[in-house]
């Protein structure tokens, strides 16, 4: 039996899937693809759906955030076929920046109609695949606004907050960059990704690219009050003072035998005493606004 057009599938549970804007967008694009639409009540659901039903289609369409398109890719890089398309509802939405996605509900569907899908580069770290990851403070404060019930901007500044002592705490480490030693010593938080950006456009690992065939590293060692100069290099997408490394393969171990926190693509993902984040290239075709 001949594959199906596209299906829509949305995670009902991302923060903002239940507004407006959302409804617009999965409407048109519903009418653009003449797609199927499956609503999920949450992730498992998603989770569940998109592994049975992946392989059914040629083009697959997750609406939510960064962590349910990351679902999506983690599912879809065992499906060369497929093209991967987005529609952002969540939160920070990093990889609409990526893929040049509009603002607006019809602009975005433009660019899925267009269908131009290009293969994307992930990490691999922890049996999973991401755009971005990081381990130390970022992970921390991903991992206390997802704990916390507060949503948005106010639990993302109450995550910051409660976060914040962690930058005086800062325990060493030793980072390798294909089997070479680029940090041995204190350590705020890292940066792998193969995207420049995290949530709401930050462009906080400039030069990172999705089809360069490598990942791209930054250390911000600290301390806390260069936290706070490199933060606002971010927001003003200035280049910041930590170095770009790139590397294929990057290690990160404790050296005191405290427990390094990690997230990718801003879901949190535990906490171990060393992390290996490794390329996947040209794991999976995503649509997207490539010229």
């Amino acid at each position: 039996m001949s594959a199906s057009p596209a299906a829509i599938f949305l995670n009902q549970a991302a923060s903002t899937a239940g507004t407006e804007r959302v409804r617009r967008m999965v409407e048109l694009a519903r009418d653009a693809l003449s797609a199927e639409v499956h609503r999920a009540p949450g992730p498992a659901d998603m989770r569940a759906w998109l592994k049975e039903r992946m392989g059914d289609y040629e083009t697959v369409v997750v609406v939510g955030g960064d962590g349910t398109l990351g679902m999506g890719y983690n599912i879809g890089a065992g499906h060369p076929g497929v093209r991967l398309g987005y529609l952002p509802a969540g939160f920070g939405n990093a990889a609409a920046h990526l893929l040049g996605l509009p603002r607006e509900p019809e602009g975005i569907v433009k660019v899925l109609a267009r269908g131009d899908a290009r293969p994307v580069d992930l990490v691999s770290v922890g049996e999973r695949l991401a755009l971005f990851a990081g381990a130390g403070w970022d992970a921390e404060v991903t991992g206390r606004y997802d704990a916390s019930k507060a949503r948005g901007l106010l639990g993302w500044a109450w995550a910051v907050a409660g976060s914040v002592t962690g930058l005086w705490g800062r325990g060493p480490v030793e980072i390798t960059a294909d089997g070479r030693i680029v940090h041995s010593g204190p350590m705020a938080f890292m940066v792998v990704s193969t995207t420049p950006y995290y949530g709401h456009g930050l462009t906080i690992n400039p030069g990172a690219r999705p089809d360069a065939g490598r990942l791209s590293m930054r250390i911000y060692s600290g301390p806390a009050w260069r936290i706070g100069v490199e933060a606002a290099h971010w927001a003003a997408a200035r280049a910041p003072s930590a170095e770009r490394i790139d590397a294929r393969v990057v290690d990160v171990r404790s050296l005191d035998g405290r427990e390094i926190a990690m997230q990718s693509d801003g879901d949190p993902r535990g906490a171990a005493p060393a992390w290996r984040f490794e390329l996947r290239p040209a794991a999976v075709r995503i649509i997207g606004r490539w010229d």
